[in-house]
């Protein structure tokens, strides 16, 4: 019994060795990502070409929403416009949107004077069904201005880009969260005013991604406050020119926008470098100064552009 049990304890650890390396022999398995121009958002009589504006992929019905001039214009599945609205005065100055999960509409708004921000909620066709007032903002953000607006399942995120300030607030308006991205970043005092958020948005787990241009960097920020940031200035491949907008696509990649290079960088989970995409020129597939980025639930990415672009849409490809 004894000398039976020796010989089984050997089997096993000879097992346990032989699959140790035979993992180590095994090289790792790199995913590769690409991305491929499928269109520009269209209305019937072709591209529609403007030059910026906010924009909101609502991943549940693939829909797009693109804020310009006051003015949203819908567009569906297929990237052609089907609505729009924004010429109510009931709405305000508009700033940003989102997209409930019962598709009613988000308006981050300002009214006339411009000094008091408020959050409509809309109907499918931006009639206005309700205002959400702000209440509970921590002391320290007396002068908290929103001009960003975000929605991740009934959450609603409001960023000043200015003071690098963030509320999460509930669908009544009660704040649930701040964050003072200024003091978590623990930036000089002498930097306040020169730096400001450019792009924004929401990660799968509700982490803040934000990217600050003026330090060539990109940053993920948990609702706890840890923070994690990538990025180095260059005109290499997956160095920072100026950065703009970031988003995390579905397979939790992070793509970053650059609006000196006029490329997309796409990094893995680990802030690994994987790809460009985009490239400057006037050519289909090319950008001119990506702004703001958006992924719908298909693997479509929305890049709103200047220079009278208008929104171009890629398809991201993936392989092992």
């Amino acid at each position: 019994m004894v000398f039976r049990n020796l010989i089984k304890k050997q089997s096993l650890i000879y097992g346990t060795l032989l699959l140790s390396l035979t993992s180590l022999a095994l090289p790792a398995v790199a995913v590769t990502v690409d991305a491929s121009y499928m269109y520009t958002l269209s209305d019937f009589t072709g591209p529609i070409i403007n030059g910026g504006g906010a924009l909101y992929v609502d991943k549940q019905r693939n829909e797009a929403y693109v804020l310009y001039q006051n003015i949203v214009t819908v567009f569906n599945n297929c990237g052609l416009e089907v609505y729009r609205f924004g010429d109510n005065k009931n709405l305000g100055q508009i700033r940003d949107l989102a997209v409930e999960q019962d598709g009613s509409i988000l308006l981050l708004s300002y009214n006339d004077i411009g000094d008091k921000f408020e959050v409509i909620r809309c109907n499918f066709q931006g009639d206005p069904k309700a205002k959400l007032a702000v209440t509970g903002l921590p002391s320290g953000f007396k002068a908290f201005q929103p001009n960003r607006l975000a929605y991740r399942e009934g959450q609603i995120y409001l960023a000043d880009i200015d003071n690098l300030l963030v509320v999460v607030i509930d669908g009544k308006g009660n704040v649930k969260r701040s964050l003072d991205l200024f003091t978590l970043l623990e930036l000089e005092e002498k930097q306040r005013n020169n730096t400001l958020i450019d792009g924004f948005s929401v990660d799968t787990d509700g982490s803040v991604l934000f990217t600050l241009p003026v330090l060539f960097s990109a940053y993920r920020v948990t609702l706890e406050g840890k923070v994690a940031s990538f990025g180095q200035p260059g005109s290499l491949p997956g160095k920072f020119g100026v950065v703009s907008g970031i988003i995390a696509d579905n397979r939790g990649n992070y793509l970053v926008a650059d609006k000196l290079k006029c490329v997309i960088a796409v990094f893995d989970k680990d802030f690994n470098f994987l790809k460009e995409f985009g490239h400057r020129g006037k050519e289909e597939g090319n950008l001119i100064v990506p702004l703001q980025l958006a992924i719908d639930g298909n693997d479509r990415v929305y890049v709103v552009q200047s220079g009278n672009r208008g929104v171009s849409v890629f398809r991201m490809q993936y392989s092992n």
